[in-house]
């Protein structure tokens, strides 16, 4: 490989990582200033990852040997934590390629860098306002939520994920500012499943009738078909707006019919096995199943509906639609998106549902229907905005008439 090829490729790896931080000053003799790779030579050779000869020279036009290129990308991935995105993953790919003279290079600092790289961490935070049209405790939100992710690798089976959460009111009402691992679980191959064990979100199918998170386990298989069974207790105390954590079994599919289409369903069952008649007449258990479908309509709009139904005597029935416009995307700056959706979740129907501002202010005793709309925009690199209204009323015949608004308003920030 010809040297002035290497410089080549090395400057279009690490000229940001090089940066003009360097003072641009030419070590070598044989690179005239007027020479078209002297500007990358000259910050690559500042930043220390290209190197001459004894007199002074680059010798530019030598051919090298993969120990010599080995070098040079293990001087690239020291100074990589300055890279782009797009620059690592042009590091990664060479040093897949060199890994054995990378090895031969320095086995021990090779080994201690792949182990500090098998924990990654990421975060996210999210400001976000909330107003109900009615003087009710809760009605008007100012909220902070953080979220620091870990993500790291057991080993070629086996993953574990942890996420530290804390929420801080910004009006200072009954704020405790405490923080919880709101996920900690191991993630593998089990008999031929995906296994998920630990505590973890479960989010099942569009979540109009769970969103919520599990301390347990879930096993999932398929690909075209998937298919997934889950058992554990809710980590939340309101299902079904009551007051206690529920043992939870169930069961969901999804169906990919085409690139654009898919198909839902699920069966679950909410047990308190500490009172008979937590339910009521309907005993210490509540079974829930519930059936959907997402399409991409085009390249633009996209449509979903759900429909889900307890076996609740009264106020056992969910449904909502939804039309969307595009969507907002972290990494595309300028992106945005819109939607629209009716919705109807009777008191009785939906365990934990995905809508915020699901029910009315009076509470998910009385249930909600009414439609909302909503727009998101990414202003910023990995910064989006997402803005919504809802406009419910109860669909109890015993609630109060009364209308409610609702508004949400957010910033996540990505990190």
């Amino acid at each position: 490989m010809k040297k002035k090829l290497v410089a080549s490729l090395a400057a279009a790896m690490v000229l940001g990582i090089a940066g003009t931080s360097f003072a641009a000053t030419n070590p070598f003799t044989d690179v005239p200033a007027k020479h078209w790779s002297y500007d990358a030579v000259t910050k690559l050779a500042n930043a220390g990852i290209v190197d001459g000869y004894g007199d002074g020279t680059f010798k530019g036009d030598k051919v090298i040997s993969r120990y010599e290129m080995a070098q040079i990308v293990a001087k690239a991935m020291a100074h990589s934590d300055k890279a782009t995105a797009e620059q690592k993953a042009s590091i990664d790919k060479l040093s897949v390629e060199f890994a054995s003279e990378l090895e031969g290079l320095n086995v021990r600092v090779t080994k201690l860098e792949k182990n500090s790289s098998t924990v990654k961490v990421t975060g996210e935070a999210r400001l976000r306002y909330e107003n109900y049209d009615a003087d009710v405790d809760g009605s008007n939100d100012l909220q902070l939520r953080t979220r620091i992710n870990l993500d790291g690798q057991i080993n070629d089976q086996w993953s574990y994920y942890g996420r530290l959460q804390s929420f801080n009111n910004l009006r200072g009402e009954n704020d405790d500012n405490t923080v919880t691992m709101d996920n900690a679980y191991v993630k593998g191959n089990l008999l031929g499943t995906t296994a998920t064990i630990g505590r973890f979100d479960y989010f099942e199918n569009t979540g109009l009738m769970i969103d919520s998170t599990l301390n347990g386990v879930n096993l999932e298989v398929g690909n075209v078909l998937k298919a997934n069974v889950f058992y554990g207790k809710d980590n939340n105390d309101d299902a079904f707006g009551l007051t206690d954590r529920l043992t939870v079994t169930g069961a969901a599919l999804n169906y990919a019919t085409s690139k654009a289409t898919n198909l839902n369903g699920g069966y679950y069952q909410f047990e308190n096995k500490d009172n008979a008649t937590y339910f009521g007449t309907d005993g210490d258990k509540r079974k829930v199943w519930e059936a959907g479908f997402k399409t991409k309509l085009n390249s633009n709009f996209g449509l979903t509906g759900s429909y889900g139904q307890s076996d609740a005597d009264t106020e056992d029935k969910a449904y909502y639609t939804q039309i969307d416009y595009k969507g907002a995307d972290k990494s595309k700056v300028g992106s945005y998106g819109a939607w629209v959706n009716y919705r109807n979740l009777e008191a009785n129907a939906a365990p934990k549902t995905t809508f915020d501002g699901a029910y009315t202010t009076y509470g998910q005793e009385y249930g909600a229907k009414g439609y909302e709309v909503g727009f998101n925009y990414t202003p910023v690199l990995n910064t989006v905005i997402r803005v919504k209204y809802a406009d419910l009323k109860a669909t109890a015949d015993s609630a109060p008439t009364d209308k409610t608004k609702f508004i949400q308003a957010q910033a996540e920030f990505f990190f």
